[in-house]
């Protein structure tokens, strides 16, 4: 069979073509069902498959999107949704999902998420009370981070007005619910801590179920909150249930109210705390003053046995130096006398001139093995550029061209007997340049 009117592809080719075809009629694509494996091996990729009753994609997630995939809260035998592009694997011919994103689906799952992520930050520490700071008694300049116009937002900045007037509030607005939210406020977190000019972070929203405030419990923006350089004050919800990034900022409150009424305290609160600590300094300061007055008398009395203490250790330095200083002068000396010695001993058994002998050898040697390489190559390519006009005087291309033929059935097989030819059949004449299908009309099985 011919297939020279059609064209011929490799495997890698078919690979090229289905890729192109993936990106340009299918690009981006949601996948969703039930993780069937997961694993990561040492290269820190994360491998799983996504399955339904019928059918089974493989997918993979590169170790550099990670953290921000949502991989994290995933677990086999979850239901999810996974985003991402698909690719062939070439070695394998198979196709595979590249997954950007990927997320529990329903309260249920998101709960067993919760807990997962929670169990792993935990362990890294970033829920640690040691770790947390204190909110700034009297803050400066405030950031609301937060949806411009939510009751949330609003509740905040009446009450903070209210407790102190002037107040200075810079709201910085984000979404707090859906796709990109969470990316969204963690970069927020970034922007507001690469300025100078803040001294605390307000995040605020309002209550909702776990999947409303799902946002606040993925990974990119709790460890944001827990590497923030600026102290955080989280009020997120008004249920009992926390938050992760709750659990991870500086303090927490019950709701956006609660959150005013800790960061702007009224002018009488603030009094009555600058007297009790006034108070407490006092106490402390006296209580102080006391204990260094009878460690100093307790001092003076061990001042004459210090003082002799002090003669005695100098002069037995003194001594310790002189017999150091004559013992480095004997060494000195004595290794002077080795080294003049050994010098003398050295220069009499110097192998200098048995190493210039030697070299000058070495070079003798080395120009006739050099002169003796070259001759060879020489004789070898002689013999190359003779053997080559041999072949190419032999070859049968060149005997074609003096006017030679060879004779094929159509089987392609060489014909070298007239007998093996019938009458009426076609063979193939192939000539120097081209061939010829002719027709057996007679032939003379005679050989003179």
């Amino acid at each position: 069979m011919n297939f020279s009117d059609q064209k011929i592809y490799t495997p890698s080719q078919v690979g090229d073509l289905v890729q192109f075809n993936f990106d340009a009629h299918i690009g981006q694509i949601t996948l969703a069902g039930e993780v069937g494996s997961l694993a990561t091996p040492n290269s820190g990729h994360v491998y799983l498959e996504i399955k339904d009753k019928a059918a089974m994609v493989k997918g993979v997630i590169w170790r550099a999107s990670k953290h921000s995939s949502g991989v994290s809260a995933i677990q086999t035998g979850m239901m999810v949704q996974a985003r991402g592009r698909l690719r062939i694997y070439g070695p394998r011919s198979e196709y595979q999902l590249n997954v950007e994103k990927i997320m529990p689906m329903g309260e249920g799952a998101l709960s067993l998420a919760f807990e997962k992520l929670k169990k792993k930050l935990g362990a890294e520490g970033l829920f640690a009370p040691e770790r947390k700071r204190p909110i700034p008694e009297t803050p400066r300049r405030v950031v609301l981070v937060g949806s411009a116009g939510s009751a949330a937002v609003n509740d905040f900045l009446t009450t903070s007005v209210k407790r102190r007037k002037g107040a200075w509030i810079s709201l910085f607005p984000t979404r707090v619910q859906g796709k990109g939210a969470a990316e969204e406020m963690a970069e927020a977190l970034s922007l507001i801590n690469s300025r100078g000019d803040f001294d605390l972070v307000v995040m605020t929203r309002g209550g909702g179920s776990l999947e409303d405030l799902w946002s606040y419990n993925e990974e990119v923006l709790v460890r944001a909150v827990a590497n923030s350089r600026l102290p955080i004050l989280a009020a997120i919800g008004h249920s009992t249930d926390l938050s992760l990034v709750e659990m991870a900022a500086d303090a927490k409150a019950i709701t956006p109210t609660a959150a005013a009424e800790a960061v702007f305290a009224l002018d009488s609160e603030r009094l009555g705390q600058v007297k009790q600590r006034l108070n407490e300094l006092k106490n402390l300061t006296k209580n102080r003053i006391l204990v260094k007055k009878s460690q100093l008398q307790s001092q003076i009395g061990n001042l004459g046995k210090l003082r002799y203490k002090i003669n005695y250790f100098s002069q037995l330095l003194d001594s310790l130096l002189m017999k150091l200083e004559n013992s480095v002068k004997n060494l000195m000396a004595s290794s002077r006398n080795k080294l003049a010695t050994l010098t003398n001993k050295l220069e009499y058994k110097s192998p200098y001139r048995d190493q210039i002998q030697k070299r000058q050898t070495l070079e003798r040697l080395s120009k006739a093995l050099l002169d003796s390489a070259k001759k060879t190559i020489g004789d070898k390519r002689q013999k190359l550029r003779l053997l080559t006009v041999t072949l190419d005087l032999v070859s049968p291309k060149n005997t074609l061209k003096r006017g030679y033929a060879v004779v094929a059935g159509p089987d392609g097989r060489v014909l070298h007997r007239a007998a093996l030819a019938d009458l009426g059949q076609k063979l193939q004449v192939l000539l120097a340049e081209g061939r010829l299908l002719v027709e057996v009309l007679d032939k003379d099985e005679k050989t003179d």
